[in-house]
């Protein structure tokens, strides 16, 4: 946050972009935007092309690029490019990492990520048991998935990659926490012997604002807001597609999806990526947010990133993982 009360609310270093690769998914997940109603805006839903990827991270580098999170909102397997995505990046000596629901890992495809250098694989596993995983996978692959896991531990065992391979699971009842988080310890962590994190489900900005998970529950009234810190750090977070024919549209967060369009700060398809970061849209946003202005931002509002919860880190043996930072590089978006 400092960094953009020093620079007049610009942005003038970038060491992270979380860059989703494509839009759609293969699952229908109950508790994700992707599969509630509608699912995710149809323009969204586009795959990021090679020509687009390489500008953007060329435009990033000068700026301190480090970590790049070849994730957003949908399934980034299904881009068919990814592995000469992380090449790229691979060259460039910029760590990387993929956040996947894990239907398409199996061993080859794993060996074939491990190849190209991918930095951190970690798979989205919803569901404790296998009636539960059916139920918010909205697939009955527990079994599967968990076979493939094995062998892809077994493959770290017997070849020298430095790929990390990591789990996350949510709580999909707060009432219940304490029979959840016990199951998935048993039937995934210490099943796979693997590295994981357990947390607590959110409400994607309000669009899935369900009593059983939610934080307003801690006597929201007494409690003041504060920025989740998204805006106000060097972590800039892409879209694959974008409104009408454009694509990477930058976006504040992950948080947004099902409501993409009205979040968009700018295509990176139509401007450069400082261009977008330092445009109207995006100063105007860090300004609302340092001012605590969150009623005045429509997917912001209802967002529960806004309380202090830091409960929602249920559990995790990763080391230097804690409530506020992100995924591959752990830097902390509340400092």
């Amino acid at each position: 946050m400092d960094l953009v009360k020093k620079n007049n609310l610009k942005i003038k270093e970038i060491t992270q972009l979380n860059m989703e690769v494509f839009g759609g998914c293969n699952l229908a997940c109950p508790m994700c935007p992707q599969g509630i109603e509608d699912g995710r805006e149809k323009d969204f839903k586009k795959s990021l092309n090679e020509g687009l990827f390489k500008k953007i991270i060329d435009e990033a580098i000068p700026l301190g690029l480090k970590y790049v999170n070849l994730s957003g909102s949908g399934e980034p397997l299904l881009n068919r490019k990814l592995e000469e995505f992380v090449k790229y990046l691979s060259s460039k000596n910029i760590i990387s990492m993929i956040y996947t629901n894990g239907q398409l890992l199996d061993k080859k495809r794993f060996i074939s990520l491990c190849e190209s250098g991918i930095s951190i694989i970690k798979v989205s596993c919803m569901g404790w048991d296998k009636e539960s995983y059916k139920k918010w996978m909205s697939k009955d692959s527990f079994d599967t998935v968990r076979l493939n896991l094995k062998e892809c531990l077994g493959v770290l065992e017997t070849k020298d990659y430095k790929t990390i391979l990591q789990t996350n699971h949510l709580i999909q009842d707060y009432k219940d926490k304490d029979f959840q988080f016990k199951e998935y310890k048993k039937n995934w962590i210490d099943y796979l012997d693997i590295k994981a994190e357990i947390w607590m489900a959110h409400n994607w900005s309000g669009i899935y604002d369900k009593d059983e998970i939610s934080r307003k529950n801690k006597e929201i009234k007494k409690i003041e807001k504060r920025s989740c810190g998204r805006p106000l750090n060097g972590v800039i977070e892409i879209r694959a597609g974008g409104i009408g024919k454009s694509k990477g549209a930058v976006v504040p967060c992950p948080n947004v999806l099902g409501h993409d369009s009205i979040a968009v700060l700018g295509h990176l398809d139509e401007s450069s990526l400082l261009d977008v970061v330092n445009g109207k849209k995006y100063t105007e946003l860090r300004k609302r947010h340092l001012e605590k202005k969150f009623d005045e931002i429509d997917y912001c509002k209802n967002c529960d990133h806004l309380i202090e919860y830091p409960d929602s880190l249920v559990w995790t043996n990763i080391e230097g993982r804690e409530y506020g930072t992100s995924r591959i590089s752990l830097l902390n978006y509340l400092d």
